[in-house]
């Protein structure tokens, strides 16, 4: 059978842009926050995500003010800042370290701070410094036989971890605009070799596309890196091997992994959400969910192909960001067996209850999930949890 996977790789945080809200206000009741003194502001710098994150600094100045300097060790959205002095051309300097102390982005603007006034401040932060995380999808089965790996680059060695179905990479800060040359080990069990490959490549931004070419004992294996909604995605194909989508045969190949049966909105808000666990592309079209047992109509799909180590999520016709829409069928709310075939096989069946001893999480207005590592046992409702992560591992809640 045709073999082929996924590589993603990111250089995080090389150049991003986050809006600076700044939010003045005072108090008419005369309260000591907000006294003629200075007011209370509030920063809001939307989601920061910066690999190995230290602090944020702000530092804020004015020829008629003393200088204030900020400093948070937590890396929130948000930022409160109390007594500013009121008026003019107020700068503000930012700065977001990682990395053990590293600068790595920096960022300013200038507001004129007004009493009982909103205002909204666009800042681009600049990168200083980039992230390189490599993921090796490996199957949650690992039938690749790689069980360790190596990065070299720079001087240094970084060991792959296993996260669950795949190997990761990640570095620390990497200086832009310089020639880094990056080479990847992969190891079988007995610490022999089964993949290598090198690249010299610049970090410039996270739109560039590097192609590499990695070579293993059984043949070779090409991958191109592609852009991919703001991700670096690699395909990586294995000998003997091609890209050509096939369909499911066996059963755990697709599985249940989030179902929201009861949603607070109503049964136009149900969905549900498959996972390919083969290092395959699996094309579902023709395959069929159904509520096991029952006359109900089932899903019949038509042209989808699922990606390896992907997820898919299937509603009805209120939830816009589903990957396949559908109308008429319904979950049900208390329980029931559900069963997905492709021809005449049986790729997944789960049988989920809010009564007797295999209880299920089903609530009104709360998606259920089951995590990549309980997929052995997803048959059990204690394997199964609250939460709402649709196309991404369970974050129980």
């Amino acid at each position: 059978m045709k073999k082929h996977f996924y590589v993603f790789a990111s250089a995080a945080m090389l150049i991003a842009s986050a809006a600076l809200f700044v939010t003045s206000c005072s108090s008419r009741g005369g309260g000591t926050e907000n006294s003629k003194e200075g007011a209370a502001i509030r920063l809001f710098f939307g989601k920061l995500e910066v690999p190995l994150f230290d602090s944020i600094s702000v530092h804020i100045s004015a020829p008629d003010m003393e200088s204030i300097h900020i400093s948070e060790k937590a890396a929130s959205d948000n930022l409160r800042i109390n007594a500013i002095p009121q008026g003019e051309n107020r700068k503000f300097e930012i700065t977001i370290y990682a990395d053990s102390g590293k600068p790595v982005q920096t960022g300013e603007a200038i507001a004129d701070i007004i009493a009982d006034e909103s205002i909204n401040i666009p800042i681009t932060l600049n990168a200083l410094a980039g992230f390189l995380r490599l993921e090796i999808p490996l199957g949650v089965p690992n039938n690749t036989g790689v069980h360790s790996g190596k990065l070299y680059l720079k001087g240094l060695v970084f060991n792959m971890a296993f996260e669950t179905g795949k190997g990761v990479f990640s570095t620390g800060s990497l200086p832009l605009n310089e020639s880094i040359k990056l080479e990847i080990e992969l190891y079988d069990a007995k610490g022999e070799i089964l993949f290598t490959g090198s690249k010299n490549l610049t970090l410039i931004s996270i739109l560039q596309n590097e192609p590499i070419q990695l070579n293993s004992t059984r043949g070779s294996a090409i991958l191109d890196l592609q852009e991919d909604d703001g991700e670096h995605k690699i395909l990586a194909v294995l000998p003997p091997s091609g890209v050509k989508p096939r369909a499911p045969q066996n059963y755990g190949e697709l599985f249940f992994t989030e179902i929201s049966p009861n949603p607070a909105e109503g049964t136009n808000f149900q969905y549900m959400e498959l996972y390919n666990i083969t290092l395959d592309s699996l094309q579902l079209k023709g395959c069929k969910i159904t509520r096991t047992g029952t006359t109900t109509a089932p899903i019949t799909l038509n042209e989808l192909i699922l990606p390896p180590m992907e997820y898919v999520v299937l509603g009805r016709e209120s939830v816009v960001n589903a990957d396949y829409g559908y109308k008429t069928f319904q979950l049900l709310v208390g329980g029931q067996p559900l069963g997905l075939f492709c021809g005449d096989s049986a790729i997944d069946t789960l049988t989920y209850s809010n009564k007797g001893d295999n209880t299920f999480p089903l609530e009104k207005g709360r998606a259920m999930q089951l995590p990549l590592a309980n997929y052995e046992n997803r048959n059990l409702g204690k394997s199964w949890c609250f939460g709402f992560s649709p196309k991404s591992d369970a974050i129980c809640q």
